[in-house]
C-alpha cells in the first residue's frame, strides 16, 4: 500500500486512488456530507495534494487551522476579495505554486459567480493540459452547478473535469444534498463515492440505481444510517463505514447554545499575498485607473449629447411660445386603471382632491418672451411611483434563515449605489408588475425627459436578472422578471425554506426595491 489516507478505520484508502479520481458525496443536510467533504480535503492538504475548494457557503475555511490555504473570493474568512477579472491569474498561481486555494463564493450574487468559475475552471482545464500533474476540484452544492436535465456552458465545462480530467491529472469532488438534482452522467462515471443519508423518494431512487441492492433493502440501509454513517462505493467494493470527525475548524456547523470560537488561522506567505494583488491589476488587463479614465471619458460625451438635446428642447420650447395650442380631450393612454384614475382628475378637477394623494394635478400657464400669458396648456405632474409601494409586515422576514435575510440585504445595498434615476426605473418596473411599460411610458411616469432612458438604460439592473427588455413594435419596453430572480437566487436555500418562503422573499425584496426608487 502507498500514502494511506486518514478517513475511516474501516476503510483503507490510498492517495493514489485519488488521482484522477471523480469522487461524488451525497446526502442530507446533517448527515455528516461536509465532514466527510472536510476530511477527505485535510487528508489532500497532509499529503500536499494541490486542490481548489469551491465553496458558496463560506465553510471552508477553517482548514486554514493547521493547514497553509488561500481563501479568495467575498465572504467572512476571505483574505482577500477578488472577481472574475483576475480568476485566470489565480488559477495559475494555485496549480503552478501548489497553493490550495479555497474560492469562497458566498458573497456573489448568481451571475457574479457563474461568471468567476467560467473563468477560473477554464484556466485549470488548460493548465492542467500544460502541466499534467495531480490537481483537483472540490465543489460543494455541485446540483447547482451540473443540474439534471438543464444545460448551460457551467454545467459543460464542470462534466468535462469531471468525465475526462483524468488524462490531465485532474479530479473532481462534486459534494450535493440532493443526489436526483446532479446530472446523471456524472454520476454514473464517479469512481468513488460517499452515500450518506437521504431522505426523499427521488434521492432514494437514485441510491437504488448506484448500489447493488434491490430497492428495499437499499431503503432499509439508508434511511438507517446515522450522522457521519455512509456506504462507501468503488466498484464492487460496497461497505458502511464511519467517517471520522474533521480535525480543523468546520464553519458550516450546525448552530446551538455552545459558545464556538473561531481559532487562530494560519495565514499564507506574503509573496503569494502579494502575486494576488499583482493578479488583481492583471496581465494585460486595464487598471482601474485606466477604467476610470475610460468612464470619464464616456460620461463626458454623453453630457455633451445631452446639452445639445437640451438646446434644442429649449428652442422648440421658445418656440411653443407664440403658438396657440388648444388641449384636446384626452383619451386613455395604455397604463391600465392608474391612468383612468388620472385622466379622471384631469376631466373633474373638482374632484382631484378626493383622489389618491399618489397623484397631482396641475396647470401651468407658458409665456412668451415678453411674459404676457400666451395660452394655457395642461401639464401632469406625477408621482413616479403612482401606484403605492408594497409594505413588508414584520412578519415577512420574522421566520426566515439569518442567511436568507443577509442576501437580502447584499441585494438591496447593492441597488441602492445605483443612480436615483435607475431606481426610479426599476421601483416602477416592479411596482406595476406584471404589467409591460415602454420606455416612453416609464420616462412620463417617472418624470424625466423622452430618450433619457434609451440613452442611459439601467444596465446593472437588466443584468441582474431584475427586470426584462425586449423589443415590441419597434420600442423597448421594460417588465419585472422578479419571480425569476428571486428563484435563481433563493433557490440554493432549499429544502431548508418552503416553497410559499420564495413569495414571501419576493414580496420583501419588491418592498425594499420600491422603497428604494422614493428615497
Amino acid at each position: 500500500m502507498g500514502i494511506p489516507l486518514s478517513i475511516s478505520s474501516d476503510l483503507e484508502l490510498d492517495l493514489e486512488d485519488i488521482i484522477g479520481q471523480c469522487i461524488a458525496i451525497l446526502g442530507i443536510r446533517g448527515s455528516g456530507k461536509s465532514n466527510t467533504a472536510g476530511v477527505i480535503f485535510e487528508e489532500l492538504l497532509r499529503n500536499n495534494y494541490p486542490l481548489s475548494i469551491i465553496d458558496i457557503d463560506g465553510e471552508y475555511f477553517g482548514l486554514k487551522e493547521k493547514y497553509e490555504v488561500l481563501v479568495v473570493g467575498r465572504g467572512e474568512g476571505v483574505e482577500i476579495e477578488v472577481d472574475e477579472n483576475c480568476a485566470q491569474e489565480i488559477a495559475q498561481i494555485s496549480m503552478e505554486k501548489n497553493v490550495p486555494v479555497v474560492v469562497d463564493l458566498s458573497g456573489f450574487l448568481s451571475d457574479e459567480r457563474t461568471a468567476f468559475l467560467q473563468e477560473y475552471l477554464t484556466a485549470l482545464w488548460n493548465l492542467a493540459g500544460k502541466l499534467r500533474h495531480p490537481y483537483i476540484i472540490g465543489i460543494e452544492e455541485a446540483h447547482e452547478f451540473i443540474p439534471q436535465g438543464v444545460k448551460t456552458e457551467l454545467k459543460e465545462l464542470i462534466a468535462r473535469v469531471a468525465l475526462r480530467g483524468r488524462k490531465r491529472g485532474l479530479g473532481a469532488i462534486v459534494i450535493s444534498q440532493r443526489s436526483a438534482k446532479v446530472d446523471k452522467d456524472v454520476l454514473s462515471q464517479a469512481g468513488m463515492l460517499f452515500l450518506h443519508r437521504v431522505v426523499h423518494e427521488v434521492d432514494m431512487r437514485v441510491y437504488s440505481e448506484l448500489l447493488p441492492w434491490r430497492k428495499a433493502e437499499t431503503k432499509e440501509i439508508v434511511t438507517a444510517l446515522s450522522t457521519g454513517e455512509c456506504v462507501y462505493l468503488n466498484g464492487d467494493n460496497v461497505i458502511p463505514i464511519y467517517v471520522r470527525e474533521r480535525e480543523t475548524f468546520h464553519a458550516g456547523f450546525t448552530p446551538s447554545l455552545e459558545v464556538v470560537v473561531t481559532p487562530e488561522l494560519k495565514q499564507v506567505s506574503q509573496a503569494i499575498i502579494e502575486a494576488i494583488e499583482h493578479a488583481k491589476v492583471g496581465k494585460g488587463k486595464k487598471t482601474r485607473i485606466d477604467q476610470l479614465e475610460e468612464q470619464l471619458a464616456h460620461l463626458e460625451s454623453e453630457a455633451m449629447k445631452k446639452d445639445e438635446t437640451i438646446a434644442r428642447l429649449e428652442g422648440i420650447a421658445r418656440t411653443l411660445g407664440y403658438i396657440k395650442v388648444e388641449v384636446p380631450k384626452p383619451s386613455y393612454p395604455d397604463v391600465q386603471n392608474i391612468s383612468k384614475a388620472i385622466v379622471h382628475s384631469v376631466e373633474h378637477p373638482g374632484a382631484a382632491k378626493n383622489t389618491s394623494p399618489s397623484y397631482s394635478i396641475r396647470r401651468v400657464a407658458r409665456r412668451g418672451r415678453d411674459s404676457s400669458p400666451s395660452t394655457s396648456l395642461g401639464v401632469i405632474d406625477i408621482n413616479p411611483l403612482a401606484v403605492p409601494a408594497p409594505v413588508a409586515s414584520a412578519d415577512e422576514s420574522a421566520s426566515l434563515p439569518d442567511a436568507v435575510m443577509r442576501h437580502i440585504e447584499r441585494i438591496v445595498g447593492r441597488a441602492a449605489r445605483k443612480s436615483i434615476l435607475h431606481r426610479r426605473i426599476l421601483g416602477f418596473v416592479l411596482g406595476h408588475a406584471p404589467i409591460s411599460y415602454s420606455a416612453d411610458q416609464i420616462a412620463a411616469w417617472t418624470n424625466c425627459a423622452r430618450g433619457v432612458i434609451d440613452n442611459d438604460p439601467p444596465r446593472d439592473f437588466l443584468d441582474m436578472g431584475l427586470m426584462v427588455r425586449e423589443r415590441r413594435s419597434g420600442k423597448m419596453h421594460y417588465h419585472s422578471s422578479l419571480k425569476d430572480f428571486v428563484s435563481r437566487e433563493f433557490g440554493l436555500y432549499q429544502p431548508d425554506i418552503a416553497h410559499s418562503d420564495l413569495h414571501r422573499i419576493m414580496d420583501l425584496l419588491r418592498a425594499r426595491l420600491v422603497e428604494l426608487a422614493q428615497q
